[in-house]
């Protein structure tokens, strides 16, 4: 490889220096921002002559030599390619940002270098789900609460293992407000939001800067399979013969001085939840049905999170349920008003157990004792359907493609059942009944 330096007009009295590189019978040419006084200028060196009259000669030669060892590290990043001119010059423009960047100096459009101004732009540009555009907002502002308590500005330099271990003890011991309770962040929480992070270098890589530090094999997402609650067929079909009335509301200390529009509601938001228990879609599948989605028995839907088409038969107490309803299906509803109505669809079945569920707060494992209604969630409808099949014998390939998994190992995860449970399962099985 040989490196050329060479008078762009030598019959001006000040000339602009350009760079030839030639290398594996390629020629690649471009300006490198240094001017020269021409009669000072040594084109069999590619130098300039230092003097005492041209103090600025030896400033200039020793950026010359930086100048070749940015070019030759460009055009080695290559290895066996040849790369083109466009190539080499986005190569080494490239090289010199960032150079410009870990030394904090100034770069042109230097808001870029920003991890958290090019996470908005991102998240703004990008054509991700809307549920997938909040996560990554969530994160954003976590980054900007963190630059505000420690006085700093991120920048992709900064995304390290360092600012990872600080981070994440940052993460451990921060809380968020619920009532009046102090809660600290779940373990899965914390592992999303550094995804989320990690997304943000890997996309930028490349465009905005070459900084590989969230590749650190100690920049992990933690992650961890919560506990969770499924519904039995018996809680299900507590829920499904639930008869809802005004002295039920009553005792159970309902004060709103419209029940009958309270009792239309809850109606509502049981159904809603039944077709989610007898389908095991999400919530955002199961509340969007309608009439056209059921045909010869089967339901048949695009799922949105996956953009899949999934063929799910028709549970029989489904089938009843489209009967008593005169086949007209709930309006779609917000996740949230649904939880909250469904927590409360579940106490007034009497879904009353005891239940403890662990989770990992602030890097401690927790446990929380509650009401089994308490912990009803609209994913709750997809585990149970999911576990019911289950323990009712389906085959887990089966499940698989009704819930729309890639792999097996997803679905295993939805099934919630205790060793015991598995035992009750298996005691019919010819190998232990001998039949």
């Amino acid at each position: 490889m040989k490196v050329g330096f060479y008078l762009d007009n030598a019959k001006k009295d000040t000339s602009a220096l350009r760079a030839i590189v030639r290398n594996k019978g390629q020629r690649y040419t471009f300006s490198i921002g240094e001017s020269v006084i021409t009669k000072y200028w040594n084109e069999n060196k590619y130098r300039c002559r230092t003097s005492r009259e041209y103090p600025e000669a030896s400033h200039i030669n020793i950026r010359l030599d930086d100048w070749v060892n940015l070019i030759e590290e460009a055009i080695n990043s290559f290895g066996l390619i040849i790369p083109t001119q466009k190539m080499v010059r986005d190569k080494v423009d490239r090289i010199f940002r960032n150079r410009s960047i870990e030394a904090g100096g100034v770069i042109e459009n230097e808001d870029q270098q920003y991890l958290v101004s090019f996470a908005l732009k991102y998240k703004e540009e990008s054509n991700k789900s809307h549920n997938t555009k909040k996560s990554y907002q969530t994160t954003i502002n976590k980054l900007i609460e963190f630059e505000k308590a420690n006085k700093i500005k991120l920048r992709f330099i900064d995304i390290d293992i360092d600012f990872y271990n600080r981070f994440n003890n940052w993460l451990l011991n921060s809380t968020y407000t619920k009532g009046e309770d102090e809660i600290n962040y779940t373990k899965n929480y914390i592992g999303t939001v550094f995804k989320n992070i990690s997304k943000f270098m890997t996309v930028s890589q490349g465009k905005e800067h070459e900084f590989t530090g969230h590749k650190d094999a100690e920049f992990k997402v933690q992650s961890e399979e919560t506990d969770s609650i499924y519904l039995t067929q018996e809680e299900i079909q507590r829920i499904y013969d639930l008869v809802i009335t005004e002295d039920l509301l009553k005792i159970n200390e309902y004060k709103n001085k419209n029940l009958k529009v309270t009792i239309k509601s809850l109606n509502e938001e049981r159904d809603r939840f039944l077709f989610g228990c007898f389908t095991a879609l999400r919530h955002s599948d199961y509340s969007r049905l309608d009439a056209l989605h059921f045909k010869d028995d089967i339901v048949r839907i695009w799922t949105q999170k996956k953009d899949k088409k999934v063929y799910i038969p028709m549970h029989h107490q489904l089938r009843e349920l489209l009967k008593r309803r005169n086949n007209i299906l709930p309006l779609p509803i917000s996740d949230q008003k649904h939880n909250k109505q469904i927590k409360a669809i579940g106490k007034l079945a009497g879904i009353n157990e005891d239940v403890i569920l662990a989770k990992t707060r602030g890097g401690k494992r927790v446990e929380v004792v509650k009401k089994k209604w308490e912990f009803i969630t609209t994913h709750t409808a997809r585990r149970s359907g999911a576990t019911n099949m289950y323990l009712a014998g389906i085959d887990l390939k089966f499940i698989q493609d009704i819930l729309g998994h890639s792999k097996v190992e997803q679905t295993i995860k939805y099934i919630k059942v205790t060793a015991e449970d598995n035992a009750k399962r298996l005691i019919n099985h010819p190998y232990f009944s001998g039949k």
